[in-house]
């Protein structure tokens, strides 16, 4: 799951999100069309597990996983150069989020874009049949969901300072 230039729609712990692997230029453009977006509004990424954020992300000592299953969280932290470079996200700092649904960490074998499945600033997407309405044939569906509980965006910290700031 994840294929390169096939873009899809999964759940999170805050709203369906809309997800291409992160060395997929392509896959990348036509999500950001989709979208409507400018390349300077960035993607976060999201990962499987604390050990991939790890391999892709500077992560300070001290920082547990635990930090994103407590509450729906995003961690801006420095890219390590395993992390292609991208115009669809800064250089020097990076949003992160872990996968908290199993589901899905489980068919993520590569970094992927965790942007929220609406359009133009749209309210967040909570079932299927919304987003099929909304995307039509666009996206990809991870199997074996239809609803999710609606939730709160998550709050947003930056681990690129000491110390860390919360900025949302």
């Amino acid at each position: 799951m994840f294929e390169k230039t096939i873009i899809w729609a999964y759940p999170t712990d805050t709203s369906f999100g809309l997800g291409v692997r992160a060395d997929d230029e392509r896959g990348l453009e036509k999500l950001a069309k989709l979208k409507g977006r400018s390349v300077k509004k960035f993607f976060s990424l999201m990962v499987k597990d604390f050990e991939m954020l790890c391999e892709f992300a500077e992560v300070p000592r001290g920082f547990s996983e635990s930090f994103f299953f407590d509450s729906p969280k995003t961690a801006l932290l420095k890219p390590k150069n395993t992390l292609p470079k991208s115009p669809y996200w800064p250089e020097d700092k990076v949003a992160f989020r872990i996968s908290t649904i199993k589901e899905v960490a489980e068919k993520i074998k590569y970094p992927i874009t965790a942007t929220s499945a609406n359009l133009g600033g749209g309210k967040p997407i909570f079932d299927v049949e919304r987003l099929k309405r909304t995307f039509r044939t666009r996206v990809k569906v991870v199997p074996n969901f239809t609803t999710i509980p609606e939730a709160e965006p998550s709050e947003i910290w930056d681990f690129t300072v000491t110390p860390a700031v919360q900025i949302r």
